[in-house]
């Protein structure tokens, strides 16, 4: 018999599969052999990439372990080579006790938001469209929680002497915890804990492997945020299964983050004819390198990236990925889920719900807390609501935009958000802002993350402004009167060109054009927002095909700079406008640009002219080049801030090189932005300005608006 390495060695070529195909292909398989979930041709495997970003992933769970075991001394090295090694090593280091693991798993998971993947994938289940079976390797209850949100209470199978609980025949949800739950400390972490859910109970059939070898001789897997760990149940099971010598009903969907996932896959399983990889789509050269057009300048290039290969802060070309939430959104709109019942009446929802629950009121006890009287007030009280729901106006596209959303319907809430976002934007109460700006953000992520997003109408531009990973890093909210624009969202970088023979970045050119531009005024209140002039820089960026879109956060639907229009009659504004503008054009490993002392000159320019300001008066405060170092920076802003009133605008603005710097392994939270100073150090990495500190130097001011312009 051949050994495993001599079987692996002469692997054929992967099968890969775009997204769009693969769902496809599920579909078809459902509406010809299972059109009942509990009939199904498939069951879903589902991973730790399900419950991120609310549950850290293995990485930073091993980093985090490292540190607590160094500070017991605790020292060694894993085993073995593979993840799994180092996650058991570490966690058994940290945690010697099953207790203490147990209890570090409840505070990974308890009290965290659910994750966008489960509720998608809640939906999906609680539709019944494609499957009513999950297998996971996680030990949280985000999925379980996720469906009893939507009105559908799950069997749950978490421990190997419970799986008699699932029923393949019945048409009940089902949610099976291979290495147990956060629930009991008997939950499988350890590689011999999780290897041993792989082997076979000679005392019994009752178990976590025959339990999947059952399910792989009649439905397919569609694995979804697992990286398959060689050697727990999961893997073991989908290896005898691939090699047992009889060809699979239907193939294997294995949804990949990345592209590059596959080649961290064992041998056996990449070279099945049973499985199919399903892979992001690869990001267009043309798109990778982000340069726009050529735009005139007699002997040199007309746009230049403000990164370079040599810059130290700059991070690698966007890769494309495939998140779980992505998969699951594909799924929902090709299987047609609709919107769950809870969302289009939910009294009469909970009212089917609590008569569900109860016993019948002609039993032995009766009904002495009278729930039949309340359920039928219940029903009364749907009747009416029913009969109220007719909505008009914003309030309708409101309602609307929010059933798109649940059903994962992208395409059509962009066009609808365009017609919310700015022109209506300033007239919606804080919630309903709230609503609008969470689903721009949503919807910006999903079409900015795909290739050819430069593609889309110029019209739509006002709803992919808003970026959920820059309100991550500020946090989930910004202090009252602060607006947050920056000239490009995180991946994305910003870029220079070249005009009338001066070089500008681009951003700082057209966002200066739009503050002062009637047309932009979209609302028609004589008022030009910030988020109104950023919406009409958005569209010129996409018409010049730039390669990057601003970014915004906070009030930037009420903060206003310029009037639309010139009134001769009006007074002179109360307030004053302190601005603080920095350029960096030189740096120390020896990159240049040329933009940002032009870009002073014109926001100086801007600034500094009252016509049509919405303030009376207005100090301009310019550093360049070797003059912003960060204590002369840190002085001016306190100087500033120190000066202005409650009825004031505190305005900083900075053009030059940037960064946004994941979090250190093992730590929660967005990432750091920083913009480079003079005194910046390679090595050190001292020298630069953090939205941290940016955001605590405007907390120090009585000014009642505070805004933070960053172009790079």
């Amino acid at each position: 018999m051949a050994t495993d390495s001599q079987q692996a060695a002469p692997a054929s070529e992967p099968q890969r599969l775009a997204l769009t195909a693969a769902v496809m292909e599920i579909r078809q398989a459902c509406d010809e052999l299972g059109h009942e979930a509990h009939r199904s041709p498939f069951f879903f495997i589902t991973g730790a990439g399900i419950s991120y970003p609310p549950v850290p992933l293995a990485a930073s769970v091993i980093e985090h372990c490292k540190s607590v075991a160094q500070r017991y001394k605790r020292i060694g090295t894993p085993s073995g080579s593979q993840t799994l090694d180092a996650y058991s090593h570490w966690f058994g280091c940290a945690y010697p006790g099953a207790r203490q693991r147990q209890q570090y798993l409840r505070s990974l998971i308890e009290g965290k938001p659910l994750s966008l993947a489960s509720l998608r994938l809640a939906h999906l289940l609680s539709a019944r469209r494609l499957s009513n079976l999950v297998v996971t390797t996680n030990f949280d209850d985000f999925v379980a929680r996720a469906l009893r949100l939507f009105g559908t209470e799950p069997a749950v199978c978490d421990h190997p002497r419970t799986v008699g609980r699932i029923d393949r025949e019945r048409d009940d949800v089902q949610i099976v915890h291979v290495h147990g739950s956060y629930l009991f400390y008997d939950c499988a972490n350890l590689r011999g804990e999780v290897t041993g859910r792989a082997r076979a109970d000679e005392e019994s059939s009752f178990t976590m492997v025959g339990l999947l070898d059952s399910l792989l001789w009649t439905r397919s897997p569609l694995v979804i945020g697992y990286s398959g760990w060689e050697g727990d149940v999961v893997m073991s099971a989908l290896r005898r299964r691939l090699r047992g010598g009889n060809p699979l009903a239907q193939s294997v969907y294995w949804f990949c983050y990345r592209r590059a996932a596959i080649d961290d896959l064992p041998g056996w399983l990449r070279s099945s004819p049973d499985v199919r990889f399903v892979v992001p789509d690869e990001v267009p050269a043309a798109e990778a390198t982000a340069q726009p057009a050529a735009r005139g300048g007699a002997g040199q290039s007309a746009t230049a990236a403000r990164r370079a290969t040599a810059d130290p802060t700059a991070q690698p070309a966007p890769e494309a990925t495939l998140p779980a939430f992505t998969v699951f959104d594909q799924l929902n709109r090709v299987f047609d889920v609709g919107t769950p019942a809870l969302f289009e009446n939910p009294i009469e929802s909970f009212a089917n719900s609590l008569q569900g629950a109860l016993p019948g009121a002609d039993g032995a006890a009766g009904d002495p807390y009278a729930f039949k009287a309340l359920i039928e007030r219940l029903h009364d009280a749907a009747r009416e609501f029913a009969s109220k729901r007719a909505l008009r106006g914003i309030d309708a596209d409101l309602d609307r935009l929010r059933t798109l959303m649940r059903e994962s319907n992208y395409a059509q809430a962009l066009p609808l958000l365009a017609t919310i976002v700015p022109a209506r934007y300033a007239k919606l109460a804080p919630a309903e802002r709230t609503d609008v700006v969470a689903a721009a953000q949503l919807v910006a992520r999903s079409l900015l993350d795909k290739p050819g997003y430069a593609q889309l109408a110029a019209e739509t531009a006002q709803a992919l402004v808003f970026d959920t990973r820059l309100q991550r890093s500020l946090g989930p909210s910004l202090p009252p009167g602060t607006s947050w624009v920056m000239a490009s969202h995180s991946g994305q970088h910003a870029i220079e060109t070249r005009t009338h023979g001066k070089t500008y970045g681009a951003f700082s050119y057209h966002f200066i054009d739009a503050l002062r531009d009637a047309g932009a005024d979209v609302d028609r209140d004589g008022r030009i927002s910030l988020l109104e002039a950023a919406v009409a820089c958005a569209r010129r960026l996409l018409d010049m095909s730039a390669g990057h879109l601003p970014a915004l956060a906070g009030d930037v639907g009420s903060t206003v700079l310029f009037e639309a229009e010139r009134r001769p009659a009006a007074p002179r504004p109360a307030g004053r406008l302190h601005a603080v503008l920095v350029g960096m054009e030189r740096f120390p490993w020896g990159n240049q640009l040329a933009g940002p002392s032009n870009d002073l000159a014109r926001w100086s320019k801007l600034l500094g002219s009252l016509e049509r300001s919405v303030h009376g008066a207005a100090q301009v405060h310019v550093l360049l080049n070797e003059q912003a170092t960060l204590a002369q920076l840190g002085k001016q802003m306190l100087s500033v801030c120190k000066q202005a009133q409650p009825e004031d605008t505190v305005l900083f603005y900075y053009t030059g090189m940037g960064m946004r710097r994941d979090p250190p392994p093992g730590e929660s939270g967005g990432q750091e932005i920083a913009v480079v100073l003079h005194d910046y150090d390679e090595k050190t990495g001292a020298g630069v300005l953090t939205h941290v500190q940016l955001l605590a130097a405007m907390s120090s001011t009585a000014a009642g608006r505070k805004i933070v312009i960053l172009d790079f």
